[in-house]
């Protein structure tokens, strides 16, 4: 599953998360205000009355050394950061155990395979080949869904 779509389920669609799920998407890049209204399609003034208070509690840095137009990025040292980078990572963890469980896939029982009989010992294992592909392909189709 996708950050962005983990950062909204956990956190809903205001635009305060779609701001901060935006600059978390390219935490190493900085945009202009424009940049980012253009990309997230917000209109000026619902940008601003969110974005100012991002800024002054420090979850977005200001590039000190940007004058005209300023640069702005996705404070990785802001607690309340980190926080949501960690729920996101816990909900992923916790996605991906309950698709472990569902594949339900049977460990080889080395004791009923004899040495002598290894025709059958490869058909065996080439049909298991088959249906653990086939098992994660179906959890990869189901992932991206």
């Amino acid at each position: 599953m996708q950050q962005a779509n983990l950062v909204f389920r956990i956190y809903g669609k205001s635009p305060t998360i779609k701001i901060v799920n935006f600059l978390l998407g390219f935490p190493k890049n900085e945009f202009t205000s424009t940049e980012i209204i253009d990309d997230l399609g917000m209109s000026k003034t619902t940008f601003y009355k969110y974005f100012v208070d991002l800024v002054d509690i420090g979850m977005i840095n200001v590039n000190p050394k940007s004058t005209k137009p300023k640069l702005y990025s996705i404070n990785l040292e802001s607690p309340v950061i980190q926080n949501i980078r960690r729920n996101i990572d816990f909900v992923s963890e916790k996605i991906a155990d309950k698709e472990l469980l569902k594949l339900n896939i049977k460990p080889i029982e080395i004791n009923i395979i004899k040495l002598e009989q290894l025709d059958s010992r490869i058909h065996y294992l080439r049909k298991l080949q088959r249906q653990t592909k086939t098992e994660i392909k179906r959890l990869e189709n189901h992932i991206e869904a």
